[in-house]
């Protein structure tokens, strides 16, 4: 441990111990039948270390879920209501959902651990709102009063999948350089578009216009 900073010790040390314990009761359990050989906890430890480097962060809520069951017809929050208008199929609200859970919970625990410098978080999201607007002036370029409906909803399900599946090509919208964990940038944007009174992303042209009926509707 004497090569990780002082102050990332016991983030280190806990993880470690984490997988550890995991370890074992696998073996217990029949679940592993080869034994454990001392290169792993060296390479289990030197992986951990790496993550508190200043171009990385680390990552724990990688296939983690929300205790309970996943609500995705009824579910209230600003950023659930914004897909529905899009009408984003209930899998893919299903999978918005879960992203928004492990960036808000993994945003939680790098605060608690002091690994963001003062400010960061926030230039990070100024960072991606900026990449959102620029591309939604593109996509929305053409579009007017005078546009059907359908395809205001086409635009509005060209930005989403944008953000959704190819924002994560963008190497600058990574927090750190090294951090490119998906929901790291997903859930990014659904807590962007999660904001209130107003959002700070939108995917629907008029979402912002009729974002009191809509959450009206849902409350």
């Amino acid at each position: 441990m004497r090569s990780i900073r002082r102050e990332f010790r016991g983030a280190v040390f806990e993880r470690l111990e984490g997988w550890w314990n995991e370890t074992i009761v696998n073996l217990l359990s029949g679940k592993r039948i080869e034994a454990v050989y001392g290169y792993e906890i060296s390479d289990k430890l030197s992986a951990f270390a790496e993550e508190y480097k200043s171009d990385n962060l680390p990552i724990t809520f990688r296939g983690k879920a929300p205790a309970g069951e996943i609500d995705v017809e009824n579910d209230p929050r600003l950023f659930v209501v914004q897909l529905r208008e899009i009408g984003a199929a209930s899998s893919r609200i299903r999978n918005a959902i879960l992203d928004y859970y492990r960036a808000f919970e993994q945003r939680s625990v790098w605060a608690r651990e002091s690994l963001l410098v003062t400010g960061e978080m926030e230039e990070y999201e100024d960072r991606l709102v900026d990449e959102w607007s620029r591309y939604k002036d593109v996509i929305f370029e053409d579009l007017d009063n005078e546009s059907a409906d359908a395809v205001l909803l086409e635009a509005g399900k060209a930005l989403y999948k944008w953000a959704d599946l190819e924002s994560g090509n963008i190497s600058a919208l990574r927090i750190r350089e090294r951090v490119t964990e998906p929901y790291v940038l997903r859930g990014g944007f659904h807590i962007l578009a999660n904001v209130r009174p107003l959002p700070r992303v939108y995917w629907h042209p008029r979402f912002l216009g009729r974002i009191g009926e809509l959450l009206g509707a849902a409350e």
